[in-house]
C-alpha cells in the first residue's frame, strides 16, 4: 500500500474536480484520516487547496473536521490530511429516500446552524452548503460540514466568489459579488427544501412541511441578502428552536433514528 508522509493509504474513497480522497491511517497510531489529493491542478486550483487549508487551518468544533497536516508530495501535487468523518452525505440519503420527514430535517438543520455559527464567528464563510457537503451522523444525531474549498476568510468588498453549485446557490454568489455569512443561510434553505422533498429549482417548500419551518426556510431564501436572517439581528439558533417547538410541539427529536442507507 503506498504511503504518504506518516501516513499509509487504505482505499480511495471519492473522486471529484480537484483530485481524489483517500481513507488512510496514521501509521504510529493507526488512526484513520482522510486525505485529499490535488492531483492534475492548476495553480489555481492549487491557490484554492492552500485556502481551504488556511480557512480551517485553526477551528475546532465538532461540526468541522479537523486539519491535521498539509503534505507536499515528491510530484509537487499538495494533500491535505484532515480527519477521517464516518457516515453518509445528506444527498446519499436524499437519493435513496427521495425525502426525510420534517423533523429529522428540523435537527439536522439546527446542527448546520450550531456549525455556521462557530464558522462566522470565526470570520469564515462556507460558500457552498449543499446536501452533498453535510455528513451525517444518525447514532449520535450529529452533522459535520464538509468542503471548504469555496469558503472566504473575512470576506471583504474587493473579495470575489471562487465559484458555486448553480442549485443551491445565493444570488449575490452567481452574481460575483462579496459572500457574506447570510449566503451561507441561502444554501441552508435550498438544502432544507431538498431534503424535504420539494422543488430546488424553483425554489418550493413541499405542502407537507409544518408551517413554522416553511416560513423559516422563506426567510433563509430570500432573494435579498439583507433581509435574510442574521447574526447581528437575532440569535438565529433560539429562532429556530422556536420553529421546532411550533412545528412538533418539543424542541428535541428524541433522537428518532433515520431510515437506513
Amino acid at each position: 500500500m503506498k504511503v504518504v508522509g506518516n501516513y499509509r493509504i487504505l482505499k480511495q474513497i471519492a473522486e471529484g474536480g480537484f483530485g481524489r480522497t483517500y481513507l488512510a491511517e496514521q501509521m504510529l497510531l493507526g488512526t484513520k484520516v482522510c486525505i485529499k489529493h490535488a492531483i492534475n491542478v492548476s495553480r489555481d486550483d492549487e491557490l484554492l487547496l492552500l485556502e481551504e487549508a488556511k480557512a480551517i487551518w485553526d477551528l475546532r468544533h465538532f461540526a468541522i473536521p479537523t486539519l491535521r497536516d498539509i503534505i507536499k508530495l515528491d510530484d509537487d501535487s499538495l494533500a491535505l490530511v484532515m480527519s477521517y468523518i464516518p457516515g453518509p452525505t445528506l444527498q446519499q440519503l436524499i437519493e435513496k429516500h427521495k425525502s426525510l420527514e420534517p423533523e429529522h430535517v428540523a435537527w439536522i438543520t439546527e446542527r448546520c446552524i450550531n456549525a455556521l455559527k462557530y464558522l462566522h464567528y470565526h470570520g469564515v464563510v462556507h460558500g457552498d452548503i449543499k446536501p452533498a457537503n453535510i455528513i451525517v451522523q444518525d447514532e449520535n444525531h450529529s452533522c459535520v460540514l464538509v468542503d471548504y474549498g469555496l469558503s472566504v476568510i473575512r470576506p471583504s468588498k474587493s473579495s470575489s466568489s471562487k465559484g458555486y453549485t448553480p442549485l443551491f446557490a445565493s444570488p449575490e454568489q452567481m452574481a460575483g459579488t462579496p459572500l457574506l455569512p447570510e449566503s451561507d443561510f441561502y444554501g441552508l434553505g435550498v438544502t432544507m427544501i431538498n431534503t424535504l422533498g420539494g422543488d430546488v429549482e424553483r425554489r418550493k417548500v413541499p405542502a407537507h412541511t409544518p408551517d413554522a419551518m416553511c416560513q423559516f426556510i422563506k426567510r433563509l431564501i430570500n432573494p435579498d441578502v439583507l433581509n435574510r436572517p442574521n447574526w447581528r439581528k437575532e440569535n438565529i439558533q433560539e429562532s429556530f428552536q422556536t420553529v421546532r417547538e411550533k412545528s412538533f410541539g418539543r424542541r428535541t427529536s428524541g433522537m428518532k433514528p433515520l431510515p437506513k442507507l
